[in-house]
């Protein structure tokens, strides 16, 4: 018999990555709803499950995960629903992967958007910067365009089949936007057809706050 698969989190667009997945891989979770900055990260039942105390985090049976990509993958790789490519498993194609993952985590969402964020919409707590979100924006602009051009972006990220990149770079791709940071036709029309999947639409309906 299955562990139980529980999901606590909701409301972010990190969280929002790990609905997605679950609704593509067609799986019955239990959703624990929790909010940032709510309180209910600080309980003794969530730091069980998370000493970090932050969401996303995903309980299967004993075992207890954080961090939004790395439930993504454990998901896949537990739950072998989603295609991989032949092109997909040559070790060139899987360094393309890491190199991917590694713009999209690290010089996409936390060098540029989580300044922004920190700097903009939590100036309160970590003080009003406005150049370095206005040098963040253009940091982001920069590695986007030379990290993944937008003539070179195709159906997917990552070779001819839906992966979980697509999952982070579209949650990437949206906050920009809700940033004003401004992404040409190509970014555009990515956009529009990851949020025509059912996947994306149901998550959508699942990451609110209750």
């Amino acid at each position: 018999m299955q562990p139980e698969l529980i999901l606590w989190g909701a409301g972010t667009s990190r969280t929002l990555r790990v609905h997605w997945m679950i609704a593509e891989i067609g799986l019955d979770a239990a959703i624990h709803p929790i909010g940032p900055r709510t309180g209910e990260t600080q309980t003794a039942e969530f730091k069980r499950v998370n000493p970090k105390a932050k969401i996303p985090a995903l309980s299967h049976g004993d075992h207890h995960f954080s961090e939004s990509f790395a439930i993504l993958r454990y998901l896949r790789r537990t739950f072998p629903v989603l295609p991989y490519g032949q092109e997909q498993k040559t070790s060139e194609a899987q360094t393309h992967y890491d190199e991917l993952a590694s713009l999209m985590l690290m010089e996409l969402d936390a060098t540029s958007l989580y300044v922004i964020r920190r700097h903009a919409d939590l100036a309160a707590i970590y003080g009003d910067a406005p150049h370095a979100v206005s040098s963040a924006k253009e940091y982001f602009s920069a590695q986007l365009s030379s990290g993944l051009p937008g003539d070179a972006l195709d159906e997917f990220v990552w070779g001819a089949h839906f992966s979980e990149l697509d999952i982070i770079f579209t949650t990437t791709l949206d906050w920009a936007r809700a940033v004003n940071i401004s992404l040409s036709r190509p970014y555009q029309s990515y956009l529009s057809r990851m949020h025509a999947r059912a996947g994306y639409k149901r998550a959508l309906i699942t990451n609110r706050l209750s």
